[in-house]
């Protein structure tokens, strides 16, 4: 997931700062102009790149010195105390160009500014969707990976779903069918789990459900996994969408007119719609998880929780990203082999759609793709910068740092798309990349504590709710609009 998800599910606290604090105090400083210090947002990459930067260390004679945050840490708590340190990051992993950019403190290095030639190549070579750049065309950032999120399949389930030798052109058709088509078939699989066969039409071709259960069907008790005490898996990612409807990409989001929020409010109604659904048709480890205060609790609500409830194959669509796969193979999933990714599929018009050239097609055809990136602190010494330019060329160029993108930390590395790794969630975020432009990731530019609030609101308004009221879809869209424009006006001071 990208830092900012991480930052907004992860928990707050004393203990957070403290640890930081013991292990800078332990650290050499990095402030001499021979050294790096390389602050690290994905706790799931630390080990693997404080031996990389050991690596970097023996070859060139620069003194790196690595910080990466915790699972379970407030990823920006611990930014916020760094950034303002005697000893600040040269460079960081982050999405958060609002606390950071221009408008917020102006620590952020323009990279386009560079003198660096084989540095001005990588940039040319970063896709327009994944650029993080500024009103002045400015460019503020390297991605570290590509990453895709949708709806996580077991092909295999699929396959003995409707007792097929093969499974490859269902999952073609759930890529490319209608919102209609894919609330068809969900009802016929919530048919099937009850014990009913039905028949169902998806993106033109006809599928029967099985006669009978196999060991793989028959542990299915809900269409979809939920973490409903996540509120980042319902807000964050859901939201989204209706975000993209008018704001074409990140830096869209943060340097767009906030009035344009106003614009997505059918598109936000929509949204609770297919929540609601979703919710309603979630797994559970028996039966079915209906919404209500085990929905949210902390343990049969939690990522852990939904995650083994994947793995176990109790629900068929599981809500998340390619970011996953390490997870599911560290407790032991036995479906890693066959999993794809199917687009969220959304029951928007083109009158809900303001960014020009996306379509309804557009949304249940592609995924939303979102990087996460390097960054220079504008604020470091100028030696300190060139080493920092110089760290991101070699490791973008050297068979070293390819070795860590790739094969350690199994990564898309977004200037090679050829390369592959074990992460087969990654070949299915390269298949909506082959096919054209993909949806981005305005939700990581939402304004102060905005994604936190809605989470809060869905969770408590709605997730204990085992039903839900309609009319109310439209009252929870103008409060959130008006929460955005608050806060934007909070950080631009009009």
């Amino acid at each position: 997931m990208s830092i900012s998800s991480k930052a907004k599910k992860a928990i707050a606290g004393g203990a957070a700062i403290a640890c930081l604090l013991s292990v800078a105090a332990c650290s050499s400083s990095s402030s001499d102009a021979n050294s790096l210090y390389i602050f690290n947002g994905k706790s799931e990459i630390g080990a693997a790149l404080e031996q990389l930067a050991q690596d970097y260390q023996d070859e060139t004679g620069v003194q790196v010195k690595v910080f990466s945050a915790g699972s379970g840490q407030n990823v920006t708590e611990i930014m916020n105390t760094e950034m303002t340190s005697q000893d600040p990051p040269v460079i960081w992993a982050t999405t958060d160009l609002l606390s950071w950019g221009p408008s917020g403190g102006d620590f952020i290095e323009d990279l386009s500014q560079t003198q660096n030639q084989e540095l001005k190549q990588l940039l040319d070579e970063i896709p327009d969707s994944a650029r993080i750049t500024g009103p002045d065309d400015e460019t503020f950032a390297i991605p570290i990976t590509l990453e895709g999120y949708g709806y996580i399949v077991n092909t295999n389930m699929l396959r003995d779903l409707f007792n097929l030798d093969d499974a490859a052109q269902l999952v073609e058709d759930l890529r490319k069918c209608s919102y209609d088509d894919f609330r068809s078939f969900t009802d016929a699989v919530d048919d099937f789990i009850k014990g009913q066969s039905s028949t169902v039409t998806v993106n033109g071709h006809e599928y029967t459900t099985a006669a009978q259960k196999t060991d793989l069907t028959g542990s299915l008790t809900g269409v979809f996994v939920e973490a409903g005490a996540e509120t980042w898996t319902y807000a964050n990612h859901m939201i989204n969408l209706p975000l993209n409807t008018v704001y074409s990409t990140f830096s869209d989001a943060v340097y767009g007119d906030a009035d344009r929020i106003e614009d997505a409010k059918s598109a936000i109604v929509k949204e609770m719609e297919v929540v609601e659904y979703n919710t309603s048709h979630a797994a559970g480890e028996d039966g079915p998880n209906p919404r209500g205060s085990s929905f949210v609790d902390s343990t049969t609500g939690s990522y852990d929780y939904s995650l083994q409830l994947f793995a176990d194959n109790k629900g068929l669509f599981y809500k998340q990203g390619s970011w996953i796969y390490p997870n599911l193979k560290k407790i032991g999933a036995s479906n890693l082999e066959t999993l794809d990714i199917i687009p969220i599929k959304m029951p928007f018009e083109q009158s809900d759609i303001k960014v020009e050239g996306r379509t309804p097609e557009t949304f249940n055809t592609t995924i939303p793709v979102m990087p996460s990136y390097w960054m220079i602190n504008k604020q470091a010494g100028e030696q300190q910068k060139k080493n920092a330019e110089d760290f991101i060329v070699w490791l973008y160029s050297s068979e070293r740092g390819k070795q860590f993108l790739n094969d350690e930390c199994g990564f898309i590395v977004y200037n090679d798309l050829d390369m592959r790794n074990e992460n087969i969630l990654n070949d299915a975020v390269r298949y909506y990349l082959d096919q054209g432009d993909t949806l981005s990731n305005p939700f990581d530019a939402a304004p102060g504590s905005w994604l936190v609030d809605v989470g809060d609101d869905m969770k408590q308004q709605y997730m204990v709710q085992a039903e839900w009221d309609p009319s109310t879809y439209a009252q929870f869209a103008d409060k959130e609009i008006a929460h955005w424009k608050e806060l934007k006006a909070s950080l631009t001071g009009e």
